[in-house]
């Protein structure tokens, strides 16, 4: 990955996005990828515990008709989105410490004092995928500020045949008390008239983006899948506030906190074991 801050926080300030190439190295990207397509291979064989957190492409169609123009029956048992994704392996909850991205955000954050909110992993299944609405972030998220940073990191390309995310630049210049909880699904009739970007990267790239950025993406047509995990970071004195709680939320894995290092520290005891040696 190429260490650019000043174009990071420049274009990140000015559209409300910015890409990263090469964020995720190889073995990394290739981890990934084979964990993923563990649970995707047999999503129905996935114990109850964790089959929880899985939502199927078929149950969206069913809720949401309008996104898809195929039936609950024909997309299959293709999986949509999962949730708390360190729950199904550590190389996800690994990923927590993952020190590329963790460079990108505390540019963007200019600090150190940013926290983990959760990681998912959304999937455009090839073929049978549905649209994503027009949408920020936020409504859904429901925090006490909007200083919130969005990170996908790409298992696979992002093109616009596979339903790459389509951004409205500049789109977060707006005051948190404007956003609105049915900014979750804007009509395309409501939408701001500025240009529409569509974010082609390759795999292993970091897309990052304001929570308040109007973005959306259409569906997936071609051969190829397109695989995000999708991770939500917040900063300094901003907190979640509704009841609902994550795997490993809250921790700064950048804190300059000795507390909050020995949090780290406790929670990734195998990533720290050589230092723990050496001591």
């Amino acid at each position: 990955m190429k260490h650019e801050p000043q174009r990071w926080q420049a274009d990140y300030e000015r559209d409300g996005y910015l890409v990263v190439k090469d964020c995720l190295d190889g073995d990394t990207l290739a981890t990934l990828r084979r964990e993923v397509e563990k649970i995707t291979a047999a999503p129905d064989d996935q114990p109850p515990r964790l089959k929880h957190f899985l939502d199927f492409e078929r149950d969206y169609v069913a809720r949401n008709p309008h996104y898809n123009e195929l039936t609950s029956a024909q997309v299959g048992n293709a999986l949509r989105n999962i949730m708390e994704l360190p729950l199904f392996s550590p190389a996800f909850s690994d990923l927590i410490l993952y020190n590329p991205l963790l460079d990108v955000l505390e540019t963007i954050f200019g600090t150190t004092e940013f926290h983990f909110h959760n990681y998912k992993c959304i999937i455009k299944a090839p073929k049978v995928s549905s649209k994503f609405c027009w949408h920020r972030d936020l409504p859904y998220l429901q925090h006490s500020s909007p200083n919130l940073i969005t990170a996908i990191l790409c298992l696979d390309d992002m093109t616009e045949q596979n339903g790459a995310t389509v951004v409205l630049p500049g789109t977060h210049r707006i005051p948190h008390e404007q956003v609105k909880r049915t900014d979750s699904d804007i009509p395309d009739k409501d939408l701001p008239d500025v240009p529409r970007v569509t974010v082609t990267c390759p795999a292993g790239s970091a897309v990052l983006f304001h929570v308040n950025i109007i973005h959306g993406g259409g569906a997936n047509r071609s051969e190829n899948p397109r695989r995000n995990v999708i991770g939500i970071w917040a900063g300094p004195d901003t907190y979640p506030v509704t009841h609902a709680r994550y795997a490993y939320q809250g921790l700064t894995p950048r804190s300059a906190d000795p507390a909050r290092q020995k949090q780290v520290r406790l929670s990734f005891p195998h990533l720290f074991a050589a230092q723990q040696a050496a001591v």
